[in-house]
């Protein structure tokens, strides 16, 4: 086994347990692919039907964009043709991370957008999560059908299904995926309260910037805004 393709399946399998144990799946549902570095014509991917925990680096399969096995003892994730199409035409992106974690499902079922409440958000998704159209697995809509609310975005919400989260590589791609639920969380607390907040445009388009800036040949990060207004103080009352 060449040593990288050894490595990028170990590196798939840390991050499927990864998956598992911030409840961002459950049982074998959810899946990851990862370009292998050297070979961007190359994908690893998690297996189908396997639990995560379980998985031996010979157990991620290797596949071409074409979704050819190369490499592998098991079936690739049912939903192959999602991850190579999307790989096949962003040739940008390094990895995809396709999650089925409690907020984001109810965020996909209810066909909501989650808008950018929160720094942290707009910073690892590049701003509003939208929810795409409602694909069949296994099929071409679910390359087609995300392909408009993932420009300039690093996620979507899949209708009455999951989401989808990718990145310049695994370590962006799951961290886009994470902070998402977690501001899913929020969202629907807020909801619940009555009140959402929404930052500003001009600091979500900056914060934003530095997701853009993780993929090679994009320019960095935009110069910081002049600062927002403060409250006048309040020290000393009460």
């Amino acid at each position: 086994m060449k040593d990288t393709w050894y490595q990028a399946r170990r590196k798939v399998i840390t991050f499927a347990r990864k998956l598992q144990a911030e409840r961002l799946v459950y049982s074998t549902a959810g899946n990851i692919s990862m370009r292998i570095p050297g070979d961007p014509q190359l994908l690893t991917v998690t297996p189908t039907s396997m639990q995560y925990d379980l998985l031996e680096p010979e157990d991620i399969p290797i596949v071409d964009l074409n979704g050819e096995l190369v490499d592998g003892r098991t079936r690739p994730t049912s939903e192959l043709t999602m991850h190579r199409l999307i790989c096949q035409r962003r040739p940008e992106i390094g990895s995809i991370v396709h999650t089925h974690g409690k907020a984001v499902m109810t965020m996909a079922n209810l066909g909501w957008t989650l808008p950018p409440i929160l720094t942290g958000l707009c910073e690892a998704a590049g701003g509003a999560v939208y929810t795409s159209p409602y694909s069949q697995s296994e099929t071409v809509q679910m390359a087609d059908y995300t392909e408009p609310a993932l420009r300039d975005r690093g996620a979507t919400f899949l209708r009455y299904h999951g989401l989808l989260a990718y990145g310049a590589d695994l370590e962006h791609a799951f961290h886009t995926a994470a902070v998402i639920e977690g501001a899913c969380e929020v969202y629907l607390t807020l909801r619940q309260l009555g009140e959402v907040h929404e930052l500003p445009a001009r600091q979500v388009e900056w914060i934003a910037s530095y997701w853009r800036a993780q993929f090679p040949g994009t320019p960095g990060p935009l110069p910081p805004p002049d600062p927002l207004p403060g409250p006048e103080s309040s020290l000393g009352t009460r």
